[in-house]
């Protein structure tokens, strides 16, 4: 931050550390949009999987995602409509509110539900917290999958069924899921728990402890047969969202633009490119007069026939022509 720029001329009057501060401040969270110079942009990649709640939260590092968008290696559809991406893919799950199914808290041999809401055939009940305990299963063997399903009846009762080959295990999560029973009538499906097991005996339903360091195992609320092969994304409130939920191991990828630098490691470092350089210090400099009540000095840098903060942002952006593509939101009905 050139003394030039805020007249203050030694450590008295800002330090070196704060100054440091106030550039990489500058540099990482701002820099990227100001200057939109292409050796920000990449790629961003998401592991979606049959066990996860099919929303992602995006590290603030990257600034804009956008197309091209694949799962797999196969384009899908970018919703830039949140109402229209719950329009294509509907919650249809039995439950009103989630049952947040874990590992027991009492007995860590069991699955814990929070206290939920639920609908059978168009009535509503609810459900206070409690656990559920696995009896009469079959016993995974080791190193294979197993998957479990919870529903709950009118009165309240829990039952946790096996897949079909739980017996002999499945060789990944999402093989175990599809042995799983399908809904019923009778009965609200909360959701499912998948379990593998590195120990000698496998996993015993009953007697295993779900928290032991042996035991990988996931609990996911809902019904598996709402799941599938995403083949839209919706990118909300610094959040992915893909539909339908998956029901397999996909990789989600975008193009992503501006992504955020690395700070630098200390005063002796330089950014990316050295011509950057004025503008990070210009630029800087004026969010540090700004704050303390360097107005005039302001108009100086910026303002008059000549702005110099204008100047330097155009040399740097000169790098990328940008490619405009006109959007929409998609229709509502």
């Amino acid at each position: 931050m050139k003394s030039e720029y805020t007249g203050r001329s030694g450590t008295g009057d800002i330090s070196d550390d704060d100054v440091d501060s106030r550039v990489n401040d500058y540099y990482v969270n701002f820099f990227p949009e100001d200057a939109k110079v292409s050796v920000f942009d990449g790629d961003f990649t998401q592991l979606a999987t049959a066990t996860d709640s099919g929303e992602y939260t995006i590290d603030e590092a990257y600034v804009k995602l956008t197309e091209p968008m694949t799962v797999n290696g196969d384009p899908i559809q970018f919703f830039q409509d949140k109402n229209y991406f719950n329009k294509s893919f509907p919650v249809n799950e039995q439950y009103i509110t989630a049952p947040g199914i874990a590992i027991g808290s009492s007995d860590t041999k069991a699955v814990l539900n929070a206290a939920f809401k639920y609908s059978i055939q168009g009535e509503g009940y609810a459900k206070a917290a409690a656990e559920t305990s696995f009896s009469g299963l079959s016993t995974v063997p080791q190193n294979k999958y197993g998957a479990f399903s919870l529903k709950i009846d009118t009165d309240g009762t829990v039952t946790i069924a096996e897949a079909d080959d739980n017996e002999t295990g499945y060789d990944n999560p999402h093989a175990a899921i599809k042995g799983l029973a399908s809904a019923d009538s009778d009965s609200a499906y909360m959701g499912f728990v998948t379990v593998i097991s590195t120990d000698s005996g496998g996993f015993v339903p009953g007697t295993t402890i779900l928290s032991d360091s042996a035991v990988t195992d996931t609990y996911t609320d809902g019904n598996p047969a709402y799941r599938g092969p995403p083949v839209g994304a919706l990118i909300s409130d610094g959040k992915l969202f893909l539909g339908p939920k998956p029901d397999d191991w996909y990789e989600f990828k975008a193009a992503a633009q501006m992504t955020r630098p690395s700070a630098m490691a200390d005063s002796d470092a330089v950014p990316g490119e050295t011509k950057w350089g004025p503008m990070i210090a210009l630029s800087s400099a004026i969010m540090f007069l700004a704050g303390k009540g360097g107005q005039d000095r302001i108009v100086e840098l910026t303002g008059g026939p000549f702005s110099l903060a204008q100047y330097l942002q155009n040399h740097v952006q000169s790098q990328k022509k940008f490619q405009t593509r006109g959007r929409v939101a998609e229709p509502n009905f």
